[in-house]
């Protein structure tokens, strides 16, 4: 993974969902919630024993936002693979035959086997696939594109490729939307997706100069109106073509916005919502010294070792995953067009 802007970006995302997700399963509910349920039923019951004035509504509300967090991000995950598929069999119904021309450049850019060309008359290209990134180049753009222009798009999606990004985007949406209480995670989000055409702009560069890549961004300012593109990693984004071109004209990668105050303080805000919600939590049992007598170890001793035990597998297995995928998407692919 190279160390840019939007890898960086990327990485924060990943580190705050990790360390948060930690925290909440492990630590506070499978460490602490979990040994005082079982320690109360074991005494009585969980609706109470006679001296005991227990009100299940904060623990109700805690599991209540972290089902709500589990279902959103779970249903963003569903839905942007269900369109990845569709938008990969929409591929595979338009696509055409390789002119050798296309292949030549295909594997000037280490891109053998993995570049399809589609019948469509517009000018676009796109990265596409989850776990096998492919990238779709329109018969329009072929048409259009000079050998030098065509070169530059083939090197900038070639950064998606490598760099795995729409399984990349897949991930931050659906983390996203998990921690609905952390709107700054949206500000990350958008830095990551800025940053990724400005790093696959610099890759056609240094390969192929300034004026192709100038030359073929405007002809690729607008991809495929297609429904299913969302999760995919295309070079026409209007919404960014002005920072491109100010990185084009200068060299320099233009500075990201700053993290919006609100967002920031939301984000602060609903964490100290959960953090008391689970205190309450906490409280209802009886606090850290029935905690203490269910487990004979402190309430932040206990959170923490569990948040530590899931943190490190969780991240190593993370880790593992990512860098089978990526020797995956470095080398040819040899099948057909499969979804």
């Amino acid at each position: 993974m190279r160390w840019d802007r939007a890898n960086r970006s990327f990485l924060a995302i990943m580190a705050v969902a990790l360390l948060l997700g930690a925290f909440v399963l492990c630590g506070a509910v499978g460490g602490v919630l979990v040994p005082l349920i079982v320690a109360r039923v074991s005494h009585g019951g969980l609706f109470g024993l006679p001296h005991d004035d227990l009100s299940l509504l904060p623990v109700l509300l805690f599991v209540v936002l972290i089902a709500i967090g589990i279902g959103l991000g779970a249903r963003s995950l569903a839905q942007q693979v269900v369109a990845s598929r569709r938008l990969a069999r929409r591929v595979c119904s338009l696509r055409m035959g390789t002119p050798a021309e296309l292949i030549r450049a295909t594997k000037q850019s280490g891109l053998d086997g993995r570049v399809f060309l589609i019948d469509a008359s517009d000018s676009f290209s796109f990265v596409y696939g989850v776990l096998t990134p492919r990238v779709a180049v329109s018969r329009g753009l072929l048409e259009s594109a000079s050998c030098a222009e065509l070169r530059a798009v083939l090197e900038h999606e070639r950064y998606h490729v490598c760099n795995l990004d729409p399984l990349k985007v897949v991930l931050v949406r659906a983390l996203s939307a998990a921690m609905f209480f952390l709107p700054a995670l949206g500000s990350l989000r958008a830095r990551y997706v800025a940053g990724r055409e400005l790093a696959a702009d610099r890759r056609a560069v240094a390969a192929c100069g300034r004026r192709p890549l100038a030359g073929v961004l405007l002809k690729v300012v607008r991809g495929p109106d297609w429904s299913e593109q969302g999760g995919s990693a295309a070079m026409g984004s209007p919404e960014l073509l002005d920072v491109r071109i100010v990185q084009l004209e200068t060299g320099v990668e233009p500075r990201p916005e700053v993290l919006s105050v609100r967002r920031v303080v939301l984000s602060l805000m609903g964490t100290a919502l959960l953090a008391a919600v689970f205190l309450l939590s906490v409280a209802s049992f009886g606090g850290p010294t029935a905690f203490y007598h269910a487990t004979g170890t402190g309430l932040a001793r206990a959170t923490l070792l569990g948040s530590l035990a899931c943190t490190a597998p969780f991240g190593g297995a993370g880790l593992l995953m990512y860098s089978l995928i990526a020797m995956r998407a470095s080398r040819p692919l040899r099948f057909g067009c499969h979804p």
